[in-house]
């Protein structure tokens, strides 16, 4: 008995030492080796998890139970496994999220409601900036440092989008009373046709996704709905306090908790972001149109989580009758993410949309914006309607 454990304590020693190993060359090739988090989980995903179990199995003899199928799923020797290894019998991802960036498991992401073509592999991974170094297919200037200023000498001058016009039915002239926060926490994220590649991300100082923002709250003010935005430079004050990206959230959630505090009557925060999937799976016509597609995200973290949800998911089904497949559905990111909570405890109405992705273009998003506007103005005036019901007329004498 003491050899077998001894054997299984070395086995697992081996395939440890070996990820460790393996995660240090990609970290140290200085990127000069990429593999793309999406490619590793679908070459994953195409390995039946029988046969790794199976295989594992050969040293863990109690794996061989769980491969069988005899025990329940919520057996004591599958949680001790997992307690133990946090691994998930019949999830390899588990085996290799933690040491391979953009892995997640099952608890760390999944779809809530799947809109058309929903893919797990598609989800974004969130790249740093690299702000002072432009590269393009024949740069070969060795990077600089993370905390310079962006590359202004190829910066584009700043363009601003038509302002909404108005439609039938609509409201021509917004509410005094602003219910609704626009935000962009990554507001320097832009699109392959506005801008270069910067470093591996996708970022430029004006042509970026604030601009959909403004477009998203003109149009909600142009139904009735009272709205406000928010221009900060969440990035260029994290240069200024010499803080790390991944703070963003952090630095953002500070500019929602001052207009929350100074105007009580906002309810709903969206925060707009740019996806990084594929132009096939962030981009849909309809009549004759194209529009930049909508991904909502919701952080498990916060612990109310599920009434962000349930907005999201009447939000998914409004587009899905007013533009079809416009909606990629709802995802949930579990607490085991970077970030897990984006700003949303600070009310049932807070959301992160991912609007279209590097591919798409400022056109197609702001479409999507005022796609969204005539969405949320629907939902908006039937919540009040029920909310706040009109006294019924007395009897006519």
């Amino acid at each position: 008995m003491a050899a077998l454990i001894q054997r299984q304590f070395v086995v697992l020693s081996f395939m440890t030492a070996f990820l460790f190993l393996l995660t240090g060359v990609l970290s140290f090739s200085n990127n000069r080796l990429m593999i793309a988090s999406t490619t590793v989980q679908q070459a994953a995903s195409q390995i039946s998890s029988l046969a790794l179990l199976t295989w594992m199995g050969r040293e863990i003899p109690t794996l061989n139970e769980t491969v069988q199928g005899d025990q329940a799923p919520n057996s004591v020797t599958g949680f001790l496994f997992q307690l133990a290894t946090s691994i998930h019998p019949g999830d390899l991802r588990s085996l290799l999220g933690r040491e391979l960036p953009g892995m997640m498991t099952m608890d760390d992401a999944r779809y809530i409601v799947e809109g058309k073509g929903a893919r797990l592999a598609d989800l974004y991974v969130e790249y740093p900036p690299h702000p002072k170094q432009v590269i393009d297919a024949q740069a070969s200037d060795p990077p600089q440092s993370k905390v310079d200023e962006p590359d202004t000498e190829t910066a584009q001058p700043e363009v601003k989008p038509e302002e909404p016009k108005n439609k039938p039915g609509t409201i021509p002239n917004p509410s005094d009373k602003k219910v609704v926060f626009v935000y962009t926490s990554h507001n320097r994220e832009s699109w392959v046709s506005e801008t270069k590649y910067v470093g591996s991300s996708l970022d430029h100082p004006t042509r970026n996704i604030t601009l959909v923002s403004k477009h998203l709250s003109d149009a909600l003010n142009e139904r009735g709905v009272g709205s406000e935005v928010n221009t900060d430079d969440i990035y260029q004050q994290l240069l200024d306090k010499k803080m790390n990206y991944a703070l963003s959230y952090a630095q953002s959630l500070q500019v929602v908790k001052a207009a929350a505090q100074e105007n009580r009557e906002l309810k709903y925060f969206f925060d707009l972001h740019r996806d990084t999937a594929p132009r096939e799976q962030t981009t849909a016509t309809i009549k004759g149109k194209k529009y930049a597609r909508v991904l909502f995200v919701i952080g498990k973290r916060n612990k109310n989580h599920q009434k962000n949800e349930a907005f999201a998911t009447e939000l998914h089904k409004l587009l899905e009758e007013m533009y079809p497949e416009l909606s990629r559905g709802v995802m949930e990111k579990g607490d085991k993410s970077d970030h897990g909570e984006y700003n949303q405890s600070i009310s049932p109405g807070s959301l992160l949309m991912e609007i279209g992705g590097t591919e798409n273009t400022l056109e197609e998003c702001l479409n999507t914006a005022e796609a969204l506007a005539d969405v949320f103005a629907a939902y908006f005036f039937k919540a009040e309607k029920v909310a706040n019901p009109v006294a019924e007329e007395p009897a006519k004498r």
